[in-house]
């Protein structure tokens, strides 16, 4: 019987890495490529926005009157996207009329009540930015107000294409979201450069209008492949939008207990010392990149395959082959690629550091500085890869609330290790206690998980961990040998630099690439594939 079992489970795990596995991955390097445009966009940004405000009060201005409306978006519907929409929109995906439906009551609730709460906040914009900035100048605060009434009629723009981004990702029509940050961005700096010098400051806040109008604009085409077709909102008798409702609640409570959180780390990191928070603002950045690029491009992807496949009560999961194999294919995708970028970010934190910030008022002391808080964030990111899919995963199974739980205690525990670290480490007590709490709950997550599923059905995953973590250990060697060369023999002033960061990181990658091919791990193989695959879909070849 048990060898029967076995047996079984291992068809479906192939079946599902040759019917879901290619599909949803091609979906993923999709999403990773919108999310390498968008993240090389944002570091253009930056450099524009310093380069028409420089360290002014009207940089400070913007900074409030994008602040603003980013965490209304973000407290309204930003948890929505995963944690309820993408899971009804996926389970409703092979019934159009009532996905059809159920997305016109979602978007007509979301535009409502957006276009109600943008009308207040405009409104109310003067007092608004004196909460949110009480020390700013009379003159910086009057600029604050202008821009924030500028700026906040994105929330309903960012809001609309959230609801409709859910939508598109539930048809498995990856490629216009995708690329929809991208497009903000780069709207953003084109009319920044272009307005500012006809209307003035303001100018930068129509170019964050008009970059949130044109992140809902993108998405427009693949809704009309999609043959989208509205109805007539159905709020009484339509038991998907209470779904919706009922799971992002406690989502909402999450997204408002994390806030208060980041209040507390800037409160405690700003007693830490000067510059405290422009180091862990730019360690952070450069840690967000590759959870971006692979975390997040993975667990989107896979989403809307797993809402499909998960089982309508929790008693079956025990008994879901598919929704196992095919959470176990995203979690060994998510593991290969993040691992040799946690060798590069750990072994290489300095001089990536030194390559991409140093200069300007950033000296070398600043460059020691935020290599270290880059090297203790780093050492987190396979757990962190893996959270974002656990979290993922019980939000296919209909479960928000365990992951706000989790997150509730992480928080905890948080409060306690920077608590007790902050006196001696400073600032990087901060930053331990933030990689202790994010590798907390991904620990705590997955095993809940593996106990909900009662295993994930897969003997071959340990050795598959092991594999891949022997690799990496292989790379990280050859990373630092390469690194002391290079830096002994062709950096001419004794510190690591490009150089360093380029041909280190290139021997680690190959040693890593290497050893999965002499231990024979097949999504090696698989990942290669589907690059070449995504490479001729966006040149229009297939």
């Amino acid at each position: 019987g048990s060898l029967h079992a076995r047996a079984a489970r291992a068809r479906t795990a192939a079946a599902v890495n040759a019917a879901v596995g290619r599909r949803v991955a091609v979906a993923a390097l999709l999403i990773a490529t919108g999310n390498v445009f968008s993240r090389l966009l944002g570091l253009v940004r930056e450099p524009v926005i310093a380069a028409i405000f420089g360290a002014t009060g009207n940089a400070d201005a913007l900074e409030v009157a994008m602040r603003i409306p980013q965490l209304v978006q973000e407290l309204v519907v930003g948890g929505a996207v995963a944690g309820a929409l993408i899971p009804i929109f996926s389970e409703l995906s092979n019934d159009d009329a009532q996905l059809r439906r159920a997305f016109s009551t979602v978007l007509a609730t979301v535009a409502l009540a957006l276009l109600g709460t943008v009308i207040v906040m405009v409104v109310l914009a003067e007092q608004l930015v004196g909460v949110a900035a009480p020390g700013l100048p009379a003159e910086t605060r009057e600029l604050a107000v202008v821009m924030t009434r500028i700026t906040l009629p994105a929330v309903l723009f960012l809001g609309i294409s959230a609801v409709t981004m859910a939508r598109l990702y539930a048809r498995d029509r990856f490629a216009f979201p995708a690329f929809s940050t991208a497009s903000l961005n780069a709207t953003f700096i084109v009319l920044a450069l272009g307005l500012t010098p006809i209307v003035g400051p303001p100018g930068v806040a129509l170019g964050f209008l008009a970059g949130a109008g044109m992140h809902l604009a993108i998405q427009i085409p693949g809704l009309l492949r999609d043959r989208v077709g509205l109805v007539r909102p159905q709020w009484r008798e339509n038991p998907a939008f209470r779904r919706v409702l009922v799971l992002y609640a406690p989502v909402a409570a999450g997204l408002v207990f994390s806030q208060v959180l980041v209040v507390v780390d800037t409160n405690l990191a700003s007693r830490t010392g000067e510059g405290s928070l422009a180091i862990m603002r730019f360690a952070t950045r450069l840690q967000q990149f590759p959870l971006g690029l692979v975390a997040s491009a993975i667990a989107l992807a896979f989403l809307p395959a797993l809402s499909r496949v998960a089982p309508a009560s929790a008693r079956l999961l025990p008994a879901a082959t598919e929704f196992k194999a095919t959470l176990v294919l995203a979690c060994k995708l998510a593991l290969l690629l993040i691992v040799p970028t946690t060798v590069v970010f750990t072994v290489l934190s300095t001089p990536l550091i030194r390559v991409v910030y140093e200069r300007g008022a950033f000296d070398a002391a600043a460059t020691g500085l935020a290599g270290t808080a880059l090297l203790i964030y780093a050492v987190q990111l396979p757990l962190t890869a893996l959270d974002q899919l656990f979290i993922f995963a019980f939000y296919a199974t209909k479960n928000t609330v365990t992951p706000v739980l989790v997150g509730v205690v992480g928080g905890l525990v948080y409060l306690a290790t920077a608590l007790g670290l902050v006196a001696p480490l400073g600032v990087f007590g901060l930053i331990t206690a933030n990689t202790v709490q994010n590798s907390f709950h991904a620990l705590v997550l997955g095993w809940l998980l593996w106990r909900r599923l009662h295993g994930f059905g897969d003997r071959a995953v340990g050795w598959f961990v092991v594999k891949v973590a022997v690799a990496g250990a292989l790379a990280a060697l050859v990373a630092v040998l390469l690194r002391e060369i290079v830096i002994a023999g062709i950096e001419t002033d004794g510190r690591a630099g490009w150089a360093t960061l380029l041909l280190a990181t290139a021997g680690a990658l190959l040693a890593y690439a290497a050893l999965l091919t002499v231990l024979r791990v097949r999504e090696l193989a698989e990942v290669a594939r589907l690059g070449r695959r995504l490479s001729r879909r966006l040149r229009g070849g297939g």
